[in-house]
C-alpha cells in the first residue's frame, strides 16, 4: 500500500447495510446501481479489475467487478448493479461501514472500505452520495 493519498474523481460513498456486508444475512456481493453510480459508470455493462482497500490499514486486494443491468430484458425498466468478487477487504466489511467507490486519475477503479469509527467515516449518508474529488 502506498503512503501517498489516492485522489478519486467522481466518487460515491454509501453506508453499508447488513445485506451488503454480512455474509450470514446475504451472499449477494453486489451494490444496487442507483443514479449516483450510473453517473460514474454510465449505462453500458462492463467487467474490470478494481483495487479494494481498507482505510487506515495496509490491506488491499484486487478483484473483478461487473457492472450490469439486472433488468436488461425489460423494455422500460433498468436496475443496474455492481457485482464484486469475494476479496479479503470486503470480507472485513460490517453493517455501518462506508464504501467509497470511484476512479483515480489513471482511470483505475477503487473501492475503499472505511470502517465505522475510522477517520473519514460518515454516519450521515443514507443512500449513495456523489462526492467531488476525494483524497483517500
Amino acid at each position: 500500500m502506498s503512503d501517498r493519498a489516492i485522489v478519486l474523481r467522481n466518487a460515491c460513498i454509501k453506508l453499508l447495510s447488513a445485506t451488503e456486508a454480512d455474509p450470514e444475512k446475504s451472499h449477494q456481493h453486489e451494490f444496487n446501481g442507483v443514479a449516483q453510480l450510473e453517473q460514474i459508470f454510465g449505462e453500458d455493462s462492463f467487467e474490470r479489475e478494481a483495487v479494494f482497500s481498507l482505510r487506515g490499514e495496509a490491506i488491499t486486494d484486487r478483484a473483478k467487478v461487473t457492472w450490469y443491468d439486472a433488468r436488461r430484458k425489460h423494455p422500460t425498466r433498468s436496475e443496474h448493479r455492481l457485482y464484486f468478487r469475494e476479496n479479503k477487504v470486503m470480507a472485513r466489511a460490517h453493517e455501518g461501514d462506508n464504501i467509497l467507490i470511484g476512479f483515480d486519475n489513471a482511470n483505475e477503479l477503487h473501492c475503499v472500505l472505511i470502517p465505522s469509527g475510522a477517520s473519514g467515516h460518515r454516519n450521515d449518508v443514507s443512500g449513495w452520495e456523489v462526492t467531488a474529488d476525494v483524497n483517500v
